[in-house]
């Protein structure tokens, strides 16, 4: 096995494994900058699938700049016009938008099965993507994150949250 397949099979093998999924849907995205940072952040955090909702013409997932890991190649990425359409069957519909009854991001309890919805770069969910949405969160911020951040912020956290249960779990 070569050098650099074998650090990224190892670091992943660090990550906690268990029941369940997580996979990013971006309603509308329109800069290729940000759509290649969410890639690799669902790359490193383990998402499972990655959903573009009505992209811009100027999205090759192919061809992102800041996507040095090729991640279309390891994680299924779906152009769709109705991002509901696509979205995994039972998964949770988890919003990551600033609305009133978003829960804060250091609170909320990631489900087993998510699927985290997020805005465009210079805009908000659509409302009847966001009347779906089953649960509401946001990230505590003195100023708003780019979408890039945001996702890889959101991953994190579920990350860390598998590890504290299995953590909890093996000294219970």
């Amino acid at each position: 096995m070569g050098k650099k397949i074998e650090r990224r099979v190892q670091r992943r093998a660090d990550l906690p494994g268990g029941r369940g999924f997580a996979c990013v849907a971006l309603d509308r995205p329109s800069d290729p900058v940000n759509v290649g940072h969410v890639l690799r952040a669902a790359l490193c955090f383990q998402a499972r699938m990655i959903i573009l909702g009505q992209a811009s013409g100027d999205i090759d997932i192919r061809r992102l700049p800041t996507d040095p890991t090729r991640a279309y190649r390891h994680i299924p990425v779906l152009e769709v016009d109705d991002l509901l359409e696509a979205a995994p069957r039972d998964a949770d519909l988890v919003a990551v938008e600033i609305v009133p009854e978003a829960v804060p991001l250091p609170g909320f309890t990631h489900p087993e099965r998510a699927c985290y919805v997020f805005g465009p770069e210079s805009g908000s969910i659509s409302d009847g993507i966001l009347d779906r949405c089953t649960h509401h969160v946001r990230v505590p911020t003195a100023v708003s994150l780019n979408l890039g951040m945001t996702v890889g912020l959101v991953l994190y956290d579920r990350l860390a949250d598998r590890w504290r249960k299995a953590l909890a779990t093996d000294a219970g």
